[in-house]
């Protein structure tokens, strides 16, 4: 990770880009640039480390993150990618808990951080801007988790059931002597 410094007409030009931002007027706009932190990532470097306490909403200026999580078996399951434009670690600016996923750069990647000190005081200095915000970010989190629910429906469809377990049953000899007397 790497603090980058850009002027902050350069950062308002990506910014009207970005969904999140694009219906804020400009006058709200103006403050959020001197508020901000960017940093650049190389390929395979955290951002977001799952167990880890973040403070900090991300926007991803440019490049592309994998999230991962934990496995019971595995160390990290990609979840999803996230390109441009794309919000990640919303939570933090609502609960100081640890990270539920991690996020890693798969490309280099210039992202910009909001703490949740910084983005209270930006909503609370520009509340329509906030509202959007706030609005974007729900409808963000609810796209996840509609998301999470479908992956879940799909593995849990593939589950074997009891029903399966007792109708296989009877392919197979049902005692170890009847095994052995084949």
């Amino acid at each position: 990770m790497k603090k980058v410094d850009i002027f902050p007409e350069a950062l308002f030009s990506s910014l009207i880009d970005i969904p999140l931002f694009s219906r804020i007027d400009r006058c709200d706009l103006d403050d959020l640039p001197t508020l901000c932190d960017l940093y650049s990532y190389e390929p395979d470097e955290k951002i977001i480390v799952e167990g880890e306490v973040s403070t900090s909403i991300f926007t991803l200026l440019s490049g592309s993150v994998d999230i991962l999580k934990k496995g019971k078996e595995k160390e990290a399951i990609k979840i999803s990618t996230l390109v441009t434009g794309a919000t990640f670690g919303e939570t933090s600016i609502f609960f100081n808990e640890p990270s539920t996923a991690t996020v890693k750069a798969t490309e280099l990647s210039l992202v910009m951080a909001l703490s949740r000190e910084k983005f209270t005081k930006y909503i609370n200095l520009h509340p329509r801007a906030g509202l959007v915000m706030m609005t974007y970010i729900v409808f963000g989190l609810l796209e996840k988790l509609r998301s999470s629910n479908e992956m879940i429906a799909h593995d849990k469809e593939f589950l074997v059931s009891n029903e399966d377990l007792e109708a296989m049953k009877s392919l197979f000899p049902p005692t170890v002597d009847d095994i052995l007397s084949m």
